[in-house]
């Protein structure tokens, strides 16, 4: 089985544009937002279960999730957003691991996880963690610019997530994104050639 870069980070640290980079370089990626979105399908199992636990005014009237709702009440309610993760993590992580045993023809994989030190004992096939990193200021001015959330919003999401302490006591590979979309894709390219050693 291919080897597993777990990349993580917090929200508006930039992890997208570091997956964008590995993708460049022709390295799969999984990343479980996306497959989180596959599974928000009207009807799927897991809307099926939300609707259950956390009734009709989630949802809109097409069947399609009302995300903005369920976003205020997780991120007001620990209780809520613990509840949607036991919903959600099982079936998410269960199409991740299918994914990955399916790639065999390449050195390593990338795994774009949120919520990785929240879950790491859930992903023991994970051989190195890199975190994407920036000071918390930047995390909140990128995400206002991009969503149109609000502050206390953007900073009810952080305080939800791990701590930048936490997140940088596991990794393995720190890739500072302070600087430019440039710099931070040839750390990307410098750590692509040096791991695919490894893999051989």
């Amino acid at each position: 089985m291919a080897k597993v870069v777990a990349v993580t980070g917090g929200i508006g640290s930039g992890k997208s544009e570091v997956c964008k980079s590995f993708a460049a370089l022709g390295v799969p990626v999984i990343d479980l937002d996306v497959i989180a979105r596959a599974m928000s399908a009207p009807g799927s199992p897991a809307m099926q279960a939300v609707r259950e636990v956390f009734g009709t005014e989630m949802f809109e009237a097409d069947g399609s999730l009302h995300r903005a709702n369920l976003r205020a009440l997780v991120f007001s309610n620990p209780d809520a957003l613990e509840q949607l993760n036991n919903i959600m993590h099982p079936a998410i992580r269960a199409e991740a691991i299918r994914q990955i045993t399916s790639l065999s023809a390449t050195p390593y994989v990338v795994l774009a996880i949120p919520l990785l030190v929240e879950s790491r004992q859930d992903w023991p096939l994970i051989d190195h963690v890199m975190v994407v990193d920036c000071d918390e200021q930047t995390q909140l001015e990128r995400v206002l610019q991009r969503n149109q959330l609000s502050t206390e919003m953007v900073q009810a999401m952080m305080a939800a997530q791990s701590s930048r302490e936490q997140r940088l006591a596991i990794a393995d590979t720190v890739l500072d994104n302070q600087s430019s979309l440039q710099n931070l894709h040839e750390k990307v390219v410098a750590f692509h050639k040096n791991f695919s050693k490894t893999c051989q």
